[in-house]
């Protein structure tokens, strides 16, 4: 039996700030939007500031009082998954891997869903960079 070693996933943070701040459809769908994301990937959290529908900021790490207004995270092995090119179903949305795969999808669900298109293209967009960074 292969006991494969996979390297810890890291998104990369510079590279998904850019992105979507040059993705049209998360612009449109983003437009007017402020809001603090926190995403963990197992124990490792992110920090994403959207200022008028733009990122202005995106971390890796904590300062130890960092706001939130949406939380969004879960074990490392579902990330994985849902970082795939072609994720399978129940791994492809935030949503769907709350319901399926013990995925936190919390906080302000009010403006979370006001603005779940955008949150779903952060998810294709961050997918996208973290296939590319992981050579997949």
């Amino acid at each position: 039996m292969s006991s494969e070693i996979r390297p810890k996933l890291e998104l990369p943070v510079e590279t998904i700030r850019d992105r979507l701040n040059r993705d049209p459809e998360f612009k449109l769908a983003a437009r007017f939007w402020y809001c603090d994301i926190r995403f963990f990937v197992g124990d490792d959290p992110y920090f994403m500031r959207i200022e008028n529908g733009r990122v202005d900021n995106f971390t890796h790490g904590t300062q130890g009082f960092d706001p939130y207004t949406i939380n969004i995270g879960g074990p490392e092995e579902v990330w994985i998954k849902m970082m795939e090119r072609k994720p399978k179903p129940f791994y492809h949305d935030w949503f769907a891997a709350s319901i399926q795969h013990g995925f936190t999808f919390g906080g302000d669900l009010e403006t979370a869903y006001a603005y779940y298109y955008a949150l779903r293209r952060i998810n294709v967009v961050m997918r996208e960079a973290v296939a590319e960074a992981r050579g997949l």
